[in-house]
């Protein structure tokens, strides 16, 4: 095990990292991330722009902004706590499968049910991809029957419901996002799963 930390980075955990802040430093010198109409400006997610004028691109872009720094933050300590040990059990392929497809199906189903809803936010953030990490972890760990990578069920679980509780303490979190992640990151988890490298690993 030792071994396989040495010489196996978490390569694509670090460059969603750098990519997020890249992305916040551009912004913050353009203008300010915590102004709503300027995020809009730059690819923010809002229903009706994707519904009635088809920008559909919102449904990605949306993912590596962020509303200031403590949103930033946030997100970054989640992705590094969870994208290290989850890159380790999937792979770099597949963890990038998870984070991308994770973000943009919970981008897709905060439409829909903000539509269904009638609700009007414009929302920005890579928590729905980061709880499309955490889902994945649980689906591979499901998997397994087991914990993976230092990680067992008990830790696990714990920062998951601390992670869906934080979001409901606060009324501006998007929890359509978190829980539709969550969920669809426990499904990839689980299709994407490879025994035979948690063998390797764990030789």
């Amino acid at each position: 095990m030792s071994d396989f930390f040495r010489n196996n980075k978490a390569y694509v955990t670090m460059a969603l990292a750098v990519v997020n802040l890249a992305v916040f430093l551009v912004l913050e010198v353009l203008g300010s991330t915590e102004d709503v109409q300027f995020m809009f400006a730059h690819g923010a997610l809002f229903g009706e722009s994707v519904l009635a004028d088809g920008e559909y691109y919102r449904l990605f872009t949306s993912m590596f902004l962020h509303y200031g720094a403590a949103h930033l933050m946030n997100n970054l300590l989640m992705l590094y706590v969870i994208g290290d040990r989850l890159e380790f059990v999937t792979g770099h392929v597949r963890l990038l499968i998870i984070y991308l497809l994770g973000g943009v199906f919970a981008n897709v189903f905060t439409v829909w049910i903000y539509s269904v809803l009638g609700i009007t936010a414009v929302s920005a953030g890579a928590s729905g991809a980061i709880f499309a990490l955490m889902g994945g972890m649980l689906g591979c760990m499901a998997r397994a029957r087991s914990g993976l990578v230092g990680i067992g069920w008990q830790r696990m679980l714990l920062l998951v419901g601390l992670s869906v509780y934080s979001g409901f303490s606060s009324p501006e979190t998007n929890n359509a996002a978190h829980l539709s992640g969550l969920a669809f990151g426990f499904l990839l988890g689980m299709l994407l799963y490879s025994s035979r490298r948690t063998a390797e690993l764990s030789s």
